[in-house]
């Protein structure tokens, strides 16, 4: 109990100190093997991130400090170590010596430069300063990739399965951090172009919304663009409306009844950060975009989010100079 709270007073050294710099927390998350505190967002400067990393192991330094101080004060009172030392924990006299070791190891294995441990993200903060925060967190993933591997790899062969389950969770976080960076850096530096789809379906007002829920059943779009009779677009019909007709069995009403008139075109230039916020806020299934007046095609929102995910696969990341 001692030591989950060790590990809940490690994470709110980093929940505080990241407030302190205009960063919330999202929640502190407890497991077995350690614990987490997710924030909204990574700081903007690597030197708050820097800080924010070394926040928590900076309290269990200051907790292994007292305890260390206590022990050598009342050496003579029996709070030292009794008996063999590799033994310490078997001991109940050995309560305070074993809680100082506890909280010395969560130091040293959280400063191992491996996500999701703040030796990590530490480590990404120092490349960052010089680097970039994309290029330094592909590195710190790198290492700490290499690092869970040697982790699963030693625990196979000791036989020690919590120490290769730690390694596949590293693994795995390293590069959902990875993940996390890349599509940042790809929703600040792409334009609507890259993910704009020329090969879509319009339709029309008087057209049956059955045409539509065939469209849909066939699987290749989900959301139409409904355009008038010189092929402006009008409307939206959304994918939940297909499915809001198809459960009120009014296959054979005009598209016209469940248009949506809420839509706005974007042009080819917009930034994929500024798209991705009108789908997130407006709501949008599926914007046009156009190019000098002209209309060139559309997005929606399943479009935007297999370019983010095909390029932050973890194949891709690995083979990526």
């Amino acid at each position: 109990i001692i030591l989950f709270l060790c590990v809940v007073l490690h994470e709110l050294g980093h929940a505080l100190t990241a407030r302190r710099y205009g960063v919330n927390t999202k929640d502190i998350i407890i497991s077995p093997i350690g614990g987490v505190a997710r924030l909204y967002k990574i700081p903007e400067l690597p030197q708050h991130e820097l800080i924010i990393a070394i926040a928590g192991p900076a309290v269990n330094l200051i907790i292994a400090a007292i305890l260390g101080f206590f022990l050598i004060l009342f050496r003579d009172e029996g709070v030292w170590p009794v008996g063999d030392p590799t033994q310490i924990f078997n001991h109940t006299e050995n309560f305070l010596p074993a809680l100082f070791w506890l909280n010395t190891l969560l130091i040293i294995f959280n400063l191992l430069p491996a996500f999701p441990m703040d030796g990590g993200r530490i480590f990404r903060s120092l490349l960052a300063m010089r680097w970039g925060r994309t290029f330094a967190t592909k590195i710190a993933s790198r290492l700490g990739q290499i690092i869970a591997i040697v982790f699963f790899i030693y625990g196979i062969w000791q036989s020690d399965f919590i120490l290769s389950f730690i390694g596949v969770f590293v693994f795995l976080s390293a590069a959902n951090e990875f993940r996390m960076v890349y599509a940042d850096m790809l929703l600040d530096t792409g334009k609507a172009s890259d993910v704009v789809r020329s090969n879509y379906t319009t339709l029309t007002l008087d057209a049956p919304i059955a045409e539509a829920i065939k469209l849909r059943n066939q699987g290749l779009e989900k959301d139409f663009m409904i355009v008038d009779a010189w092929g402006q677009p009008i409307g939206v019909l959304h994918e939940e409306f297909i499915e809001a007709a198809i459960s009120n069995n009014e296959d054979r009403v005009p598209i016209s009844s469940y248009l949506s008139p809420s839509f706005e075109g974007v042009p080819h230039t917009l930034g994929l950060k500024q798209l991705f916020q009108l789908f997130q806020q407006k709501g949008y299934s599926i914007i046009p975009v156009y190019q000098t007046g002209n209309l060139i095609g559309v997005v929606d929102r399943k479009s935007l989010n297999d370019f983010i995910r095909s390029r932050t696969s973890i194949w891709n990341n690995w083979i990526k100079t």
